[in-house]
């Protein structure tokens, strides 16, 4: 198959039928790997769903035999949270600075997992580079919000850097973290009146390991930063140069999930 063949959007009614239409396209394809990949999501289906239940309990059953990076927390959830940390801000109450603060608070204990040795998503966006202590960072989240509060409502403003070529671009055969490379907040018609778009581009993506807990944390993202600009969350659109299936065991360990996911009715 040619990869162009994939530029064509791969959609479901809610996030969770969007990815599991994703994995078994990416299933069908040479080697587990489609090169582009689109995945679009709206931000709930029609009843105001934004996850269906079954599916997100087949894949977290799936997952529950792998590495954790916290105990007791379901890998879905451990990735999520790296792009948009829900549970503190749950905390916080809609206080977007305390959120911030009590994030910056928590980053010593965040940075001494394996998995984030090299940094966050979530950190990078408030505090990009990635020195929180320094002056000169940037949280380029607030940037946004208060940008378009201002009554300016440019496009390209809308919009933040996760690559940093100064610490990211190495020799290193694996590197992993940032998968994630850049986000835009695309508002919709005249001052965004037709919603909020969030648009993520990865370099790399792997669907069994990762990729829900990164279409969560988008959403969850999505919902956070329409809410403070005053706008609706329409949809959220991922961009992958190359979408896999998964990082190891290729498509036979996948047997059982594929299965599963094939009981269920595929909303496209």
């Amino acid at each position: 198959m040619s990869g162009n063949q994939f530029l064509q959007p791969i959609s479901g009614s809610n996030l969770s039928y969007a990815w599991a239409n994703a994995f078994l396209t990416c299933y069908e394809a040479s080697g587990g790997v489609l090169t582009p990949a689109v995945v679009r999501y709206p931000s709930c289906d029609a009843n105001g769903t934004v996850e269906d239940s079954d599916i997100r309990s087949i894949i977290d059953s799936h997952l529950a035999d792998a590495s954790k990076f916290i105990p007791g927390q379901s890998v879905i959830e451990t990735v999520a949270n790296t792009i948009f940390p829900e549970s503190i801000w749950q905390l916080c109450q809609g206080d977007r600075e305390l959120l911030y603060k009590k994030y910056t608070s928590m980053l010593p204990f965040i940075r001494r997992k394996p998995a984030n040795r090299r940094g966050v998503y979530f950190q990078r966006m408030i505090a990009y580079p990635s020195n929180q202590d320094d002056e000169t960072s940037i949280n380029q989240l607030e940037h946004i919000i208060k940008t378009w509060k201002s009554g300016n409502h440019r496009h390209s403003a809308l919009q933040i850097g996760i690559f940093d070529p100064r610490s990211d671009h190495s020799n290193a055969p694996l590197q992993g973290f940032p998968c994630l490379q850049q986000i835009s907040f695309h508002a919709n018609g005249p001052n965004g009146r037709d919603g909020l778009s969030v648009v993520a581009f990865y370099a790399n993506q792997t669907l069994e390991e990762k990729a829900y807990g990164n279409y969560l944390g988008l959403h969850r993202l999505g919902v956070f930063m329409a809410k403070e600009m005053g706008l609706q969350l329409k949809e959220i659109i991922c961009i992958a140069s190359a979408l896999k299936l998964n990082n190891a065991g290729g498509k036979g360990r996948c047997k059982s999930l594929i299965e599963d996911l094939k009981a269920r009715p595929q909303n496209a």
